[in-house]
């Protein structure tokens, strides 16, 4: 009985090692028709089961690495990668990771990996290759950087066309402003000449005439005396006419009448020869000029806006002169910069004027709205020309573009923005000078003309 037991068990045995056999048989062929390479590890790493796809993949026959790291086929840029990993895996986490392996024959292959403990002792995963996907990804990121190294030029040229055409619409404003000025300076050439033309004439008829006038006055009057001397009794007619017409008065009032007309056909050819020196119609070119001379000019063009436009206050004009030579410039065009400058200076003043209560200033004090002028010589190479006023001051944001070509801190009608871009055209291109401006809030503005002085 004992043996037949015994019999059955064995040949139970059998049975099971078959239907395992065949059941591991089955099971690895499955592993081996698959495209992933599945693998089994040590607890170290090490290779202890890999299917068929390792070879189809890397190219090593499977006998030839059992027993070896697998950290051993991974390129070396990724092997801190998959120490990390196997740190993890030996602490019981499951793992995914993209490495780069060899290939046999060198190229590198990328796989993605992915790894869970079986055991204490082993672990066990899939290697899946990704080569194409990163080949898509590394394609797609070089087209990425390409577009955006396009991009960037494209930009860059964007950005250069955008400056090459400020420079172009810079140098078309500059055109347009000298332009401006040409068309300004001849209209004004064309003015002067017709009011020189036009009242120079008559003025020096009735300059001319005064003098014979005035002789003749004296004539009349010295035998109007003389009647009175000689019929001292004048007829009743002669008398109610005398009295009637006032002729004491006359005889009092005539000579100051004549001096009158005299000193004001002295001021109109006064005026008209300023008009001329100003605009220098038949001196275009560089030449030596007085420019304390040229100063006075244009403060007595000037003359009738120094009263305040509220009619209270009156525009000082506090001269400092040095002793300066002649200087060897463009007169016309240095006069047409003190005309800007000294507009500014007095449209500032009536601003401040305008702005205080009562002619007051927040200390009690009176206001006294000024402009300083003064020259000097500096290390005997550059004239300095220097006019300050104390009006209300330019914000220190806004001194760096009061140069700029159109730009005007005045209210639209009141400027055109050409004025001090002229002038600093006129000092820093025409005669290599240089022009300043020193302000902020509530403070003076001061106006630095330097011109070189050459011998």
């Amino acid at each position: 009985m004992s043996d037949l037991n015994n019999e059955l068990h064995t040949q139970i045995q059998y049975s099971l090692i078959e239907k395992l056999s065949e059941s591991e048989r089955r099971y690895r062929e499955l592993v081996n028709s698959l495209r992933e390479i599945v693998f089994k590890c040590d607890r170290f790493g090490n290779l202890n089961f890999l299917n068929r796809a390792w070879t189809n993949t890397l190219g090593y026959g499977i006998t030839d690495v059992i027993g070896s790291a697998l950290g051993n086929f991974i390129d070396l840029d990724d092997r801190h990668l998959w120490s990390e990993t196997l740190e993890k895996l030996q602490t019981g986490v499951e793992v995914c990771q993209e490495l780069r392996f060899y290939h046999q024959t060198g190229v590198i292959v990328w796989l993605e990996l992915s790894a869970q403990p079986q055991s204490e002792t082993e672990f066990s995963g899939s290697l899946i290759n990704i080569s194409d996907r990163k080949h898509a990804e590394a394609l797609l990121k070089q087209t990425n950087e390409q577009l955006e190294a396009r991009v960037k030029q494209r930009n860059i040229e964007l950005i250069q066309a955008n400056h090459d055409l400020k420079v172009t619409l810079e140098k078309l404003k500059y055109t347009q402003a000298q332009l401006v000025q040409t068309e300004k300076m001849s209209s004004l050439r064309q003015l002067v000449a017709g009011i020189a033309h036009e009242i120079n004439n008559p003025v020096n008829f009735i300059y001319a005439n005064l003098n014979y006038a005035s002789e003749y006055t004296k004539v009349l009057l010295k035998i109007l005396q003389l009647y009175q001397q000689t019929y001292p009794v004048p007829s009743l007619q002669i008398q109610e006419a005398i009295v009637t017409c006032d002729l004491d008065f006359i005889q009092k009032d005539l000579g100051k009448l004549l001096e009158s007309m005299q000193v004001g056909s002295d001021r109109i050819r006064e005026i008209v020869l300023l008009l001329r020196n100003f605009a220098r119609l038949d001196e275009a070119d560089i030449k030596n000029a007085d420019i304390h001379a040229g100063i006075n000019h244009t403060i007595t063009l000037l003359s009738h806006r120094f009263q305040s436009e509220s009619g209270n206050l009156v525009i000082q004009i506090i001269k400092n002169y040095g002793v300066i030579p002649y200087l060897k410039c463009y007169p016309a065009q240095l006069n047409q910069v003190f005309m800007n400058i000294l507009n500014n200076a007095i449209y500032a003043l009536n601003e401040a004027i305008a702005n205080l209560s009562i002619s007051q200033n927040s200390q009690g004090q009176t206001f006294s709205p000024t402009i300083w002028i003064s020259t000097e010589i500096v290390d005997e190479t550059w004239l300095n020309i220097r006019i300050k006023n104390n009006g209300l001051g330019i914000q220190e944001s806004v001194v760096s573009k009061i140069f700029d070509p159109f730009f005007t801190t005045k209210p639209v009608g009141k400027g055109t923005g050409l004025g001090l871009f002229i002038s600093y055209q006129i000092v820093v291109e025409m005669h290599q000078g240089k022009l300043t401006c020193t302000s902020k809030t509530s403070q003076e503005t001061e106006f630095c003309i330097q011109i070189p002085i050459y011998s």
